[in-house]
Parts: structure tokens; sequence; C-alpha cells
């Protein structure tokens, strides 16, 4: 690398260059002053001499931003060229500028900077590849001569170099190869300037160069599709030719110079952009974040009548220009108003200018429908009635059921199922299609078989004498596990616990029944002892007496009645009318009185009970 000079001529001349650009903003810019319209040079055994970029040549005044320029501080009137190598090998050469082609005159500052190596299919040009860590060789030092050495540079790689003219003077530029025998340039890509072929999109011209600096003739032709037969265009003599027509393109490049004659052919194709027209809104089906929309039902719309294009489709702006697509159009999720869409040719690959595909989301639709439904059957498995599925949204809505729902013949299934079989499987299936937003819903449903219960059993825990009382349970005989039934103490609300406490004495039943309407059955009638908790020997007819109310499954073998301090009262038999309120004749007064009672349970040992009841005049 060269070392980076400073001085006051630099500074001068920086002030020339603003008086230069602004006589250069009357003219067009000359070859090869951008990366972008780079030319290809080679050394072979000879000097190469060509003519500099200057303010009198059209030429840039600087170099555009964004590459790494390395050394060069500056880098007014750059000319752009790039070499392959040929050979392996260091690669030195020497890089003069002068007034003059044959060297005499004033010599001109000449700098320059060097990047790579580089594949043929590398993007070069752009500002990622022309790097620091792509530079290889850089001077900006105060001469008119300077060397430029590529160490090791590899056979097939492309390499750029850029010249600057300091000074800003119409002169040449010379180049020689100076380590002959070591690497070498490959001269054959001075005929190969036109370029990989194209497929334009909407223009109606393309202007095909392939200047070369050492170039003595040019010769243009044009492929007959007829015979085959490349036919030249003979009025075409310039490095240039202005293309209007689709075809194949052929430039013979002869150079006495290095006496070689190459050609190069490019095949140019004009193509209309393709039409992208407005579609309908498409509709999405779903609620909140299970929102789908099937972009792909638009397609046919935004493509019209076109045949071998496709559609592509763009959640944003920066998407389309980076070329993101939408991965799955058929089945997208976004919470947005609208997408854009282009349509892109098969044949040329054209793409059109987008259209925005409005977003709009269904109104959703339900129907009454559980994901298992009872029915009543007998033992056998026969229905004992009809079930109803289903639900008449509306005629826009399509139904189609996994059982034949057409009973008039006509091909369109009825909203509801009237089922009275077991189907298949034991499995119904609906799905219905909103027609005119093409949403759709799919509704199932497990057919369970209940049977009516057969008997129900009743289960007596506890007594009427201990603190909790009596505890029933019922217990129904059926012959279906998938059953589900709710019970009721005589004429008591209904409960789905089939467990009853603290059941007062008494004649009781139970009945269960299936919560779907499946039957019901009524327990065998039972009785519980009990006693009551007061009495009124009044003579009205009600409650004048007490006794214990006895059940058969307990004996009782004496009831002892006495008052708060112990006095005995009265021993009844439990099977007499009971106890008036009355002691040896006399009406006892108002008050609480304590009883003994002795019987037998469902054990063997007799046991006892003590409780009080209350006297009311």
């Amino acid at each position: 690398m060269h070392i980076v000079r400073s001085s006051n001529m630099k500074l001068y001349h920086l002030c020339l260059v603003i008086t230069f650009f602004i006589l250069g903003c009357m003219v067009s810019y000359s070859q090869g002053d951008r990366c972008s319209s780079i030319q290809p040079f080679c050394a072979g055994d000879s000097q190469l001499i060509f003519p500099n970029s200057n303010p009198l040549s059209g030429g840039l005044p600087n170099a555009g931003a964004g590459p790494n320029y390395g050394c060069l501080s500056s880098q007014p009137f750059p000319a752009w060229y790039y070499l392959q190598a040929g050979t392996s090998g260091d690669l030195q050469f020497t890089i003069s500028q002068s007034e003059n082609q044959d060297g005499t005159g004033r010599a001109i500052d000449v700098d320059f900077i060097v990047w790579g190596p580089f594949d043929e299919d590398d993007d070069y040009c752009s500002n990622a590849s022309l790097t620091a860590q792509n530079t290889i060789d850089c001077s900006y030092e105060a001469f008119a001569t300077e060397t430029m050495f590529i160490p090791n540079a590899q056979a097939g790689k492309i390499y750029i170099v850029m010249i600057t003219n300091y000074d800003e003077i119409p002169g040449y530029i010379s180049l020689q190869q100076t380590n002959q025998g070591s690497g070498s340039t490959d001269c054959s890509i001075v005929g190969m300037t036109l370029g990989p072929d194209r497929q334009l999109c909407g223009k109606n011209e393309i202007i095909l160069d392939a200047t070369f600096a050492q170039a003595s003739q040019y010769i243009w032709s044009v492929l007959n599709e007829n015979n085959g037969v490349y036919e030249v265009l003979d009025q075409e003599t310039s490095s240039t030719l202005r293309v209007n027509k689709s075809g194949n393109y052929q430039v013979t490049v002869i150079s006495d110079f290095f006496n070689t004659e190459e050609s190069d052919e490019v095949l140019i194709e004009f193509y209309d952009i393709p039409i992208a027209n407005d579609p309908s809104p498409v509709i999405g089906c779903g609620e909140g974040e299970s929102l789908n929309f099937d972009l792909n039902s638009a397609v046919q719309e935004i493509m019209g009548d076109a045949t071998n294009h496709s559609v592509k489709f763009y959640l944003t702006q920066d998407d389309l220009e980076n070329g993101i697509s939408i991965v799955n159009p058929g089945s997208f999720q976004g919470n947005v108003e609208s997408v854009l869409a282009t349509v892109t040719s098969l044949e040329s690959g054209c793409e059109s200018l987008p259209v925005s595909v409005v977003l709009e989301t269904a109104p959703a639709f339900v129907i009454d429908w559980n994901n298992t439904t009872p029915v009543c059957t007998d033992p056998a498995g026969n229905f004992l009635t009809t079930v109803s599925l289903g639900e008449n949204l509306g005629e826009e809505y399509i139904y189609t059921w996994s059982l034949s729902n057409d009973p008039d013949g006509d091909g369109v299934q009825n909203p509801v199922l009237i089922l009275d079989q077991y189907p298949p499987g034991g499995i119904i299936e609906l799905e219905i299609i909103n027609s005119l937003t093409g949403c759709r819903n799919l509704y199932t449903s497990q057919i369970e078989r209940i049977s009516p219960p057969v008997d129900v059993n009743v289960e007596i825990t506890g007594n009427a004498f201990e603190t909790n009382g009596y505890h029933v349970q019922a217990q129904v005989v059926d012959n279906n596990n998938n059953a589900v039934y709710e019970y009721r103490l005589n004429n008591g609300p209904w409960q789905l616990d089939p467990v009853f406490k603290k059941v007062p004495g008494g004649t009781h039943a139970i009945t269960a029944r299936e919560v779907n309407g499946c039957g019901s059955i009524t327990s065998r009638p039972f009785r519980l002892i009990g006693y009551p908790r007061f009495f009124t020997p009044n003579g009205d007819g009600y409650n004048d007496t007490w006794n214990v109310i006895n059940d058969p499954s307990m004996s009782i073998s004496r009831v002892i009645i006495f008052d708060r301090y112990g006095k005995l009262i009265k021993q009844l038999d439990p099977a007499s009318g009971g106890w008036d309120g009355t002691f040896n004749g006399r009406e006892l007064p108002a008050d609480d009185y304590w009883f003994l009672i002795y019987y037998r349970g469902t054990g063997s040992v007799p046991e006892e009970y003590k409780g009080n009841f209350t006297l009311k005049r």
C-alpha cells in the first residue's frame, strides 16, 4: 500500500473541481466514470493507452458515495476498469498519465485503488464489495507515474481498478504490465462486453454498449430468425447500439492494437408490464386471532383474462420492494385492513404495479349445537324418540350432513336433521357454508344411547336420635353408564346429589329421572322413626298427643317421659295413642319435657336415646 500524501497543490485542485462540475452539468457522463458502467481491459505484452476522464470529456467530477476509497481522500474524474486474471501469479503494472498520447507534454498526477478478488457472478460494484477488507493496493501520491501491484492474483478472478485524474487536465492514461512471466490477464473479456441476456419490462429501448479503449472497429448484427444467420447492421459502426425490438444481437470488436477480433451475443426481449386488476374485498372467516383470509380467492379477479401468469401477495410496500411475499396466501392470518398484490408473467418474470386487496371480516355465525347428543333407547339400542339437530340460519347458507338429509330429492340438504336411528360410528357431522362469504363452520356430535332407569334402591344410614339424623342415598339400576340422573325426596326439589341428609321421620319415597328426559323411576315407600319437637294438647285435632314415630326396622321397647326435674310423668307404649299432656288426670303446664327411649337398632345390642320436646298451651 502506498503512503498517503497531503499538499497545498491537492487543496488548490479541489477548488477547481467546483468550477468543472458546474460546466459538466451541461454534458452527458462519460463511459466508465461510474462502476456501473465499468470497462474491461487486459495488459497482454503491450502498453495500453486510453483517454482519461476530464471536464471536457463530460466525466463526473467526483466518484459516487458509498464505496470505501481507502487512501484516496478525493476521487476527481474517476475512470473504472476491471481485469480478469488469466493465469495465477503476481501482477505488477506501471500506470502513468500525460497530456499527449505518446507520453509527451505535461505530466498529470494519477492516483488509483484496486479491489478484489471477485467471482464473475459477484455484485462487485456494490458498496458491500468495495470495502477496506477487499482493498488490494492504493496510491494517493503526487506522481504522474505509479506502480500498481496485485500479489498472487488468482486465475479467473475479477479485480476492480479505479484511476483518478487529480489535476483534472485532459490527457491519456497508459498502463503496462511490468512483471512478464508471472501472472497474466485474460484478454478474452475485451469482446465480452454486452452482458447477460435481458428481459426488459415496460421499456421501449435499451442502449447496448461495447466500448473498449483499444477498439479499432465495431460490427453490429442481428439474428434473422428465419435462416438463423446474423445479418450485419451496415449503418451501425459506433461502440453503442440503440435497440427497440426484441432479438438476438451480436457485436464484433476488432482491435488492431491487440490484433484481436472478439464477438459477443445478447438476447434482448421487450415485454409489456402485466396489469393487475383491483379485486373485490376478500372476506375473512373466523374470530379474533383465528381470523383467516383465503387470498387465493382473489387471484382470478386480479389476473383477469391473463394466462401463464401468477399472483403474489405482499403484506407491506417494504416487503414488495424486498421481494418478501406472503408464504401461504390460501390461509393468511393477519390483523390488517389490506394487503398488496401483483401479477407476474411466468414467461418474462415481469411484475405488474401493485393493487390493494381490501380485507373485510364476515359476520360470525353459530348454531345451538352440543358436542354430545344423548338419545333415549330401549335395552336393544332402538330409538324410543327422534332427535332434532341443526338450525336454519337463512337461505344464503348451505348445509351438508354426514347422513342423507334430502327428503325431496332435489340435491339440497335441509338445515335440520331428524335422527331416528343410531348413525354409523355414532358420529354426526354438519358443515355449514355461507354462500355469500365462503366462510364455513364444521360441527360434530357424538350420539350417546341412553336407556330409561329400571329401578331405584334406597340405602338408609343414621337415625333420628343422632345429631346428623337420617341420611338416605338413592342408587339407580339402569342399562347404560352414560345416563345422568337427578333426584328428589317425595315432592321436594330436584338435585343431582343422590344423598339426602337429615331426613325427618315418616314415610318417604325417592324419585330418580334421567336429565335428558329419558324416563324416571320412584322407589318403594320407606318409613323412618322420629319424634315431634312439640305438641299442643288443646283438643283441636292437631298435634293433641305426643309419641315417637316408629319404624319396622327399629324395635322400641319403652318410652319414658319426665319433667325437667327428673320426675317420672308417663311411660308409653310406642303402639299407643301417645301422651295427652296430663299427670294423674291433671293438665301439666307448658314447658320442656324429656324422654328416654329404649330400642334395638340394626345391631343386636339394646340402645337408648334421650331427648326433649315442648308442650305448648
